[in-house]
């Protein structure tokens, strides 16, 4: 019994001298300590504005002496409503990370738990500092088909890295050439997860990764604004000029007016087929559309028409929607834009957004599944790549090509594509249970390019799937398609 009060005593006297502090003095942390209350439990914090920012949203902060015993209340106080701090994560050791809900209390959000260690690190989305990128670079530096150089140096003299990724034993002459970037906004970190699973996808063992590294270049740079990312702040709008709304010219920052010119570079010697750019929508998005889907920069037209045959190739591979929005007017043109306006015979330019919470099947994101989302990335572009409409010197296709569009699709969808040889072609449409719904025999068509629109105009809402068989060497084509209604 005495045991026990000594061990009852013991804890009040340690709850009594436990102390909260806050440790923001790591890469990437950000947090502006406004008050500590030891009895509650509870700290108050607020985002700090770092070099140029306009926005106090982004915290990355470790919390030590938390009373494990009992409920922990972290209160972040913000002040821009369209951007509220509502997508948290801690962790006890910074490699392993959870989920955490909050409640809005007046101008501040309130994250609460039992947590079984002391010490805990809190942060605005997954981190991703800038060491990453460099820890990145030294797991695939014996990689033979990896290359990654230093494109430009930010204004505080930290290096930005240009991953190169293809086969050095096939000529680069005649390969298509593609180039993403990321991390324009520092504050969207969940982005680069997604271009490091592309990049470590390119890299690996895949045989479809290994047939585009035979036919493409691929330039990737992970992280544009550097010096934002270190320091932990938002970028967003930051002054003198958003780093994605300088793609005019003469640019202000050193690695955008660097990657513009690499950009020009390469294009020079190798056709630029497709740019991409990683980004988070806004954290305040509540439209469930916003949740995977890509800015396009042409609505209609032939660009319009490859961006939909590749998110078709990226839905076969993930299993689930990327969607399309039309790029809304910034004050400064951006990377697409820029692109897109450079290079009239490039296949398209896009931003890629990937959401914070979930997919657009439902699936809550995940550091892992933002890599996995990488990865589909990459087995798009290679399919897309190798089945797109490349010709031989006397105009037969070199591939065979098909664009299913539009896909969803109420209640026709066309099917586009090419042969290279004359040869016999059938269709067949299958339901969820296996059931042939439809059947078309084509007979023997000739090499060249073939559309057939397909009418469910009597067929319930659903998913669908589709078979194209040929006699010849073109072989076969299947994938899904889905009829809303």
């Amino acid at each position: 019994m005495r045991y026990i009060c000594l061990l009852i005593l013991l804890m009040l006297t340690l709850r009594a001298v436990s102390q909260i502090t806050v440790d923001t003095s790591f890469e990437g942390s950000n947090a502006r300590v406004l008050s500590v209350n030891n009895s509650s439990n509870t700290l108050k914090i607020e985002s700090v504005l770092k070099r140029g920012d306009v926005y106090n949203v982004v915290f990355y902060l470790k919390v030590l002496n938390v009373d494990s015993t009992r409920t922990f209340r972290l209160q972040v106080q913000y002040s821009q409503l369209y951007f509220l701090p509502v997508y948290v994560m801690y962790s006890y050791d910074k490699s392993n990370w959870y989920r955490l809900s909050g409640t809005v209390s007046g101008n501040y959000e309130e994250y609460s738990g039992v947590f079984n260690r002391r010490d805990i690190y809190f942060c605005y989305g997954y981190p991703y500092v800038y060491s990453d990128v460099i820890n990145l670079q030294n797991s695939l530096s014996s990689n033979p088909f990896v290359t990654v150089s230093d494109v430009s140096y930010s204004e505080s003299g930290r290096a930005v890295k240009l991953f190169r990724i293809t086969n050095s034993t096939v000529s680069d002459s005649g390969k298509s050439l593609i180039w993403v970037t990321g991390r324009h906004h520092a504050m969207e970190s969940n982005s680069n997860y997604v271009v490091e699973g592309l990049i470590n996808y390119l890299a690996s063992a895949d045989v479809n990764a290994a047939r585009l590294r035979n036919q493409a270049i691929i330039y990737v740079v992970p992280v544009m604004d550097v010096d934002m990312v270190y320091a932990g702040g938002t970028g967003k709008d930051q002054n003198p000029v958003d780093f994605n709304r300088d793609w005019d010219s003469p640019s202000h920052w050193n690695a955008v007016r660097d990657v513009k010119a690499k950009i020009l570079q390469t294009a020079a010697s190798n056709r630029l087929r497709v740019f991409l750019d990683s980004h988070d929508p806004f954290p305040g998005e509540t439209d469930t559309s916003g949740r995977n889907f890509f800015f396009s920069m042409q609505e209609s037209g032939q660009k319009s028409v490859n961006l939909n045959a590749f998110r078709n190739k990226l839905y076969n591979t993930g299993g689930y929607w990327f969607g399309r929005k039309p790029l809304y007017p910034t004050s400064g043109q951006t990377s697409t834009k820029w692109v897109d306006s450079m290079f009239a015979n490039m296949d398209f330019s896009a931003s890629l957004e990937t959401g914070w919470t979930k997919r657009t099947d439902g699936t809550s994101w995940s550091v892992f599944l933002y890599r996995l989302h990488g990865g589909v990335l990459g087995r798009g572009l290679s399919d897309y790549i190798y089945q797109s409409t490349s010709v031989s010197e006397n105009g037969t296709p070199v591939n065979f090509y098909l664009n299913v569009y539009p896909n969803p699709f109420n209640p026709k969808v066309k099917f586009d594509f090419s042969l290279r040889k004359n040869q016999q072609v059938k269709l067949y449409i299958y339901d969820v249970n296996g059931r042939e719904i439809a059947y078309e025999n084509f007979g023997k068509l000739n090499s060249g390019r073939h559309e057939y629109v397909f009418d469910a105009e009597g067929l319930s809402s659903g998913v669908y799937f589709y078979r194209i068989e040929t006699t010849g060497q073109d072989g076969l084509l299947k994938g899904r398609i889905v009829l809303i209604k």
